[in-house]
C-alpha cells in the first residue's frame, strides 16, 4: 500500500486550527456580548432603585399625598 502525502503534516495541522478559530472567534465575541448584557441589567436595576428612592422621598415631601 502506498500513501501518498500531497500537503506536509504542519500545514494539515495549521488548516485544521484555522478552520476551529472562527468558532473559537465567535465564542469570545458571545462570551463579550454576555458580560456586556450583565453589565447593562446591573445598571438597570440600579437605575430602578434609584427611582424607587426618589418616588418615596417625594411622597414624602408632598405630605403623604
Amino acid at each position: 500500500m502506498i500513501i501518498i502525502n500531497e500537503k506536509p503534516l504542519s500545514q494539515i495541522e495549521k488548516e485544521r486550527e484555522e478552520a476551529k478559530a472562527p468558532l473559537a472567534a465567535m465564542g469570545e465575541e458571545l462570551a463579550l456580548l454576555k458580560i456586556e448584557n450583565m453589565q447593562k441589567d446591573a445598571i438597570i436595576k440600579t437605575l430602578g432603585q434609584e427611582l424607587a428612592l426618589v418616588k418615596i422621598e417625594l411622597m414624602k415631601l408632598k405630605g403623604g399625598e
